[in-house]
């Protein structure tokens, strides 16, 4: 029998830091935000390649799977538009489906302080809420713009353990900063906006043992569905406790050893304007995890410079952070998921010139190719952090038969700030994405209603744009 003499001590919710409120505040306030052009602009770029990477997703194996399941026989009348497929699936389902397409290549950006993808979990959620209400374009791209805040400040008072412990943060965190932009979207007072941050976080899940399967792309799909959940519940009154996030028995409590939440954190800089965490988007120009591109890059530039044999190979060694090990480095991949994460295989391609970018590389046969596995076998991880490059950097070091060295090293931590140049890379990978989908020019097509979106009075053109010219298939809820 249970010892109940000694019940444990439950915290009443805590005002000492009130972060849960004042980010509750801040969503409520945001209207009246002043978003500068370029703030905009980058959050119309995180849906470009958002709608990039799920329309190349569709013909993945976890698709028919995701998109039927518990649904046979159901029709919607009206409901969210299923990216790069056609058809509808209601709210909440759309965003499930979207968000699990949006991260099944993994090819999805990145926010090093959320220590996950931002977009995949917000950008489906909002498209789903804001094509059911009638919303504008300029609205979806601000309230992008507000949950894409709420994961960066959240991720970033969560800590390096919440990631660390095993918590995959664009399923957990990414659940919240959803809720966040649909709030904002819907124009949530702070009450309920509050509320909602609390349902979406008691919802937060996603483990890292996951990496490699479906379940991955899973986690981003569920938080873009328990966002929408979230918002719709708190909409209509449905309670949760004050103070959630930072409460004793919260969600920083319970998912993070270092959790340092504030207030502080939506306040206004110096000069009273935001510290826009977007401005710290990532994209990726590799279809694996973002922990290897740098040294993907590192490697791919060896070749370049240097006529290297793979027959001349006597060893590899990665010198990248420890955190490595236990994310990307799947030793013996037997799948094209498998290479994803495994940092050896990667740098195997990179050197033998492959480029990482074609999707049909991920594949069973290229995990199990000969000299990919022999080169593979010759690899190192130094972990040594004083030798890492950076946090995020890696340097490789190739030696070769007669004792010659060859090194490289690359950091891919850096935003770009030429906003014109990313969006024609962004354009150029789109285009390797979008138009065997769904023909010449749809990419094209596709940037175009992007860049209409601040004057768009609906997401009629966008979503339009971003399914088969093939009539309307068949619907699902």
């Amino acid at each position: 029998m249970a010892d109940t003499s000694h019940p444990p001590k439950i915290a009443a919710a805590t005002d000492a830091s009130g972060f849960t409120r004042a980010a509750a505040d801040w969503i409520a306030g945001s209207a009246a935000l002043d978003m500068p052009e370029p703030v905009l602009r980058l959050a119309g770029q995180c849906l470009f390649d958002w709608f990039a990477v799920t329309i190349a997703a569709t013909d993945e194996e976890l698709v028919p799977i995701i998109t039927a399941i518990g649904t046979e026989g159901e029709t919607v009348a009206q409901g969210g538009t299923l990216v790069g497929q056609g058809g509808r699936a209601t709210e909440q389902r759309a965003a499930l489906i979207n968000g699990t397409l949006g991260h099944a290549l993994d090819f999805d950006d990145v926010n090093l302080r959320m220590h996950g993808h931002p977009t995949v979990p917000i950008a489906p959620a909002l498209l789903a809420v804001a094509e059911r209400e009638g919303l504008s374009g300029i609205a979806v791209l601000r309230a992008f713009v507000v949950g894409y805040q709420i994961a960066g400040r959240l991720g970033h008072a969560m800590g390096d353990s919440h990631y660390a412990r095993g918590f995959h943060a664009t399923g957990t965190i990414g659940a919240v900063a959803a809720a966040a932009g649909c709030a904002a979207l819907l124009k949530l007072d702070a009450d309920r906006t509050e509320a909602a941050l609390g349902l979406a976080a008691t919802q937060a899940s996603g483990i890292k043992a996951m990496f490699g399967t479906m379940a991955k792309p899973f986690h981003a799909g569920n938080a873009a569905a328990n966002g929408v959940m979230a918002v719709r519940l708190a909409q209509q009154g449905f309670t949760a406790r004050e103070g959630g996030l930072e409460h004793a028995q919260g969600f920083g409590a319970a998912m993070s050893d270092d959790a340092q939440m504030s207030a502080a954190d939506f306040g206004a800089t110096p000069d009273g304007a935001p510290d826009w965490e977007i401005t710290r988007n990532l994209f990726k120009y590799h279809a694996a995890c973002y922990l290897t591109h740098s040294t993907i890059e590192a490697m791919a530039r060896l070749p370049a410079q240097h006529a290297i044999d793979p027959n001349e190979v006597t060893g590899i060694a990665l010198h990248v952070p420890d955190s490595h090990r236990s994310v990307c480095d799947v030793a013996e991949p037997r799948t094209g998921l498998d290479i994803k994460f495994s940092i050896r295989h990667l740098a195997a391609l990179a050197l033998t010139g492959a480029d990482t970018a074609d999707l049909s590389l991920y594949s069973e046969a290229t995990a199990c190719d000969a000299t990919l596995s022999e080169l593979s076998g010759k690899t190192r991880l130094v972990t040594d952090e004083a030798e890492a490059a950076e946090r995020y950097g890696a340097k490789v070091d190739v030696t070769l038969t007669d004792g010659t060295v060859r090194s490289a090293t690359w950091d891919v931590s850096t935003p770009v700030e030429d906003l014109d140049a990313q969006e024609e890379t962004l354009r150029a990978k789109a285009v390797t994405l979008i138009d065997p989908k769904l023909g010449a020019g749809a990419a094209d097509s596709l940037l175009s209603a992007i860049r209409a979106l601040p004057a768009a009075a609906d997401l009629s053109q966008l979503l339009h744009a971003s399914t088969p010219a093939r009539g309307d298939l068949a619907k699902i809820g």
